[in-house]
């Protein structure tokens, strides 16, 4: 352990389904001081300031020097939505996760055009010069709609598969 900056960190939640966004790990258990492994950045965590490798001295009143790792968990849970944390910046040397790098880096996304997109987009120049509207479903004889699309007598649509 460094002699790193002590600070209190305070985490607060509306209610349980809310997750804090870190990921704690170490204990008397495993050898290891009890620490922040991950943060994600733009959680409840992130935001209140806690960094990846804080060494967590507390958690509300309880002192975690020798604490195991299901002692630790438990004291988070008994905290409830109101979590006060004591921590020692930098106490543990943890590995960069990629989830730190830049979002514009991480995020690729696929060029996805819709098929009525493309068809419109072919028949549209034909359309406004020929002074015609592009072509529609409903253009079809009544008789060539599925019968999906055919309406009884009452006027409401008939559902896939009735008579």
């Amino acid at each position: 352990m460094s002699g790193g900056q002590i600070v209190p960190i305070a985490l607060r939640r509306f209610d349980t389904s809310q997750p804090w966004g870190f990921k704690l790990q170490g204990g008397s258990d495993v050898g290891c001081p009890i620490h922040v492994a991950q943060v994600q950045p733009k959680s409840i965590s992130g935001k209140s300031g806690l960094q990846n490798g804080d060494l967590i001295l507390r958690i509300g009143e309880t002192d975690l020097q020798n604490a195991t790792h299901q002692q630790a968990r438990n004291e988070m849970i008994r905290a409830g939505n109101d979590v006060d944390l004591v921590v020692q910046r930098g106490g543990v040397a943890v590995k960069p996760t990629p989830q730190q790098e830049p979002e514009e880096e991480k995020e690729t996304y696929q060029d996805v055009t819709p098929k009525t997109y493309k068809v419109l987009e072919k028949e549209l120049p034909q359309a406004e010069a020929t002074g015609a509207r592009p072509a529609s479903i409903f253009d079809r004889r009544k008789q060539d709609r599925t019968a999906y699309t055919k309406a009884d007598k009452s006027g409401y649509m008939k559902t896939y598969g009735q008579q």
